[in-house]
């Protein structure tokens, strides 16, 4: 499940200065586990955890290995061995922070209905959209041939009736032309992360 570890050094505020640990970054938990060496990691005892989801990394443009993890009001500092394997860093991490932070959104895979059935309500809209308009045409005929006030109106009233639904469904259909478009384009952009 992880899709990186490495050593990193980590700023403590009890012994005031860097200190290696092993990182270990968790993109399908969402977390960035740390250990005093990678022999502890092996054996599972994990010294802390940073946890992901919302977080925003900082970047100081001063110095190029050190940048900022900021979760929950805490800021924690981390050093790369260089500009490139920070850049790396930086580039997982955001990765797993956008994927955790689009889950708190509800925008996750399991939120978004299929393409599918996106074009199965279109279709059902599409035909009781020619139902009604049928039907327009239906009260069209029978007021032409209407001589009573009475039915008159009380076929206009139904046509009245009518064509709003007409508009509604059109107005449905665009909706959900709209979300099928977002759908698709959020699907994308999930497999886009996956692969990466």
């Amino acid at each position: 499940a992880s899709i990186m570890e490495g050593p990193l050094s980590k700023w403590t505020n009890v012994m005031k200065g860097w200190q290696y640990r092993w990182f270990v970054l968790d993109y399908n938990a969402g977390l960035l586990s740390y250990y005093t060496s990678k022999d502890k990691m092996m054996r599972g005892s994990r010294r802390g955890c940073v946890r992901l989801r919302g977080a925003v990394i900082g970047i100081d443009d001063e110095d190029d290995s050190t940048f900022t993890i900021t979760v929950d009001q805490k800021t924690f500092h981390f050093q790369a061995r260089d500009a490139d394997e920070r850049e790396k860093w930086i580039h997982a991490l955001e990765e797993t922070i956008l994927r955790h932070t689009l889950q708190l959104q509800g925008l996750d895979s399991g939120f978004v209905p299929s393409v599918q059935d996106f074009d199965k309500k279109l279709t059902e809209a599409d035909a009781y959209l020619q139902i009604l308009i049928e039907q327009l045409k239906l009260f069209d005929d029978k007021l032409q041939n209407c001589k009573e006030d009475e039915q008159r109106k009380k076929i206009e009233t139904l046509k009245e009736t009518t064509n709003s639904m007409v508009e509604s469904i059109k107005h449905c259909i665009v909706l959900l032309q709209i979300a099928k478009a977002v759908a698709i384009h959020h699907r994308v952009a999930v497999s886009l992360l996956q692969a990466t």
